[in-house]
């Protein structure tokens, strides 16, 4: 009698040391799928999902170098434009170059690339002077390589200065509005090379 009373009150406490361990993922689980309380997003930018791999075509850049298949083993920071580049566009490269500086040690991870639909004109060309690892592909309209940039309810790519991040395993996955917040931007460039040692 004493044993059963006692093999019962072990089963008591298993099952609660298994209910105990257990609960966390039931919780979950239904607070998931069940009542769909699902996290808000902590990133600044609009995430791309799932993330869509880049179908390069072979770019030829301002100063004479050859991409066959994207921008190499980097982070891909990018920029199109289908006409001059407005004060908008410049301040945006401005950015660009201001973020993969205060990148610190991790500046050589971040590739930025400017590519124009129409040639760069002189006044610009002076201009990019002062950015010496920026890429620039000009006089490239293709729309097999710009539609692969369209994301739902924005505006065409390349119509206003949009800013697009490609993995270094050539994936799309995350792009800004034309006028965004660099500080922010960077926390979420920051936080993804943290999350991933490629590139």
């Amino acid at each position: 009698m004493i044993r059963d009373k006692k093999s019962q009150w072990h089963r008591v406490k298993l099952l609660a040391l298994i209910a105990v361990f257990l609960s966390p993922f039931v919780g979950g689980w239904l607070a998931l799928y069940v009542f769909e309380l699902r996290p808000e997003s902590k990133n600044y930018g609009s995430l791309v999902q799932p993330p869509l791999k880049v179908k390069w075509p072979v770019l030829n850049s301002l100063s004479g170098e050859q991409y066959s298949d994207g921008f190499g083993k980097k982070w891909t920071f990018l920029m199109f434009t289908r006409a001059t580049c407005t004060e908008q566009c410049r301040s945006n490269l401005y950015y660009m170059r201001q973020i993969r500086t205060l990148l610190g040690r991790n500046t050589r991870r971040l590739q930025n690339v400017l590519i124009s639909a129409v040639p760069i004109g002189a006044e610009l060309k002076a201009l990019l002077l002062d950015y010496p690892s920026l890429v620039v592909i000009d006089n490239f309209d293709n729309e097999a390589l710009y539609s692969q940039f369209q994301a739902a309810d924005t505006e065409g790519v390349g119509s206003t200065p949009r800013l697009y991040l490609v993995d270094p395993d050539q994936n799309y996955m995350m792009h800004y509005p034309a006028q965004s917040d660099q500080n922010r931007i960077l926390k979420d460039i920051r936080k993804l090379m943290k999350l991933s040692q490629i590139g």
